[in-house]
């Protein structure tokens, strides 16, 4: 494989943003998202999320060095490392892949590996909110959906529930308005790791979302 560029932050939505940015930065691709579980339950979220993203050296770094200074601005930013000629058989775990858990997008491959995917194109936004707790993220959820026009396109749910990521889909304006809306009604019912919108989101990330599909 080309170059291969690591970059481990707090946070599902941080790792997302992150990614997203890296993406606009370089001609990357964006190849995978893992997990782990921080050492300290003083993090500041308690999902570690890793950023493996593939290229020529120069593009990755770039790539790498934007989605780390994205992190480290919101305090969350863990590692990173580029690795310039990866060794035999690193492209297996480089690839593996740890998100959609409940399977939102049937369409998710269990690895990109020697994929060629069509990128989307990406017309509209999208916006995260992560918070704890089931009925926080119910209520956050109808919250958002009532405030304005907007779709649910990706829930990933963590530690059994405890922690919930909410993605949806609309113009900027009402997903700007949903998640401020989303955000208001959960967060008395629920610690919040996360919210962010992402106008026009690069197609490297959105291949990890159904949006196209009614779930």
């Amino acid at each position: 494989m080309n170059a291969l560029g690591l970059l481990e932050v707090y946070s599902f939505t941080t790792a997302v943003y992150a990614a997203d940015i890296a993406a606009k930065a370089a001609a990357v691709k964006v190849i995978a998202f893992d997990r782990n579980r921080p050492k300290s339950e003083a993090a500041p979220a308690p999902l570690v999320m890793v950023i493996k993203i593939e290229g020529n050296d120069a593009a990755v770094r770039a790539a790498i060095e934007a989605g780390k200074a994205y992190a480290k601005s919101e305090g969350k930013y863990i590692v990173s490392h580029v690795i310039p000629r990866p060794g035999e058989d690193v492209d297996k775990m480089a690839y593996l892949l740890d998100i959609n858990k409940d399977k939102y997008n049937k369409k998710l491959p269990k690895s990109f590996l020697g994929k060629d995917v069509e990128l989307p194109q990406t017309d509209f936004a999208i916006g995260l909110l992560e918070i704890s707790g089931l009925v926080a993220s119910v209520t956050g959820l109808d919250a958002m959906l009532k405030a304005a026009d907007v779709r649910l396109i990706h829930t990933e749910k963590r530690l059994g529930g405890r922690l919930v990521t909410l993605i949806v889909k609309g113009s900027v304006s009402a997903v700007m308005a949903a998640i401020d809306a989303g955000a208001a009604e959960a967060k008395p019912l629920g610690k919040m790791y996360g919210k962010a919108v992402i106008p026009n989101p690069h197609g490297e990330i959105m291949k990890f979302f159904d949006f196209e599909t009614d779930n």
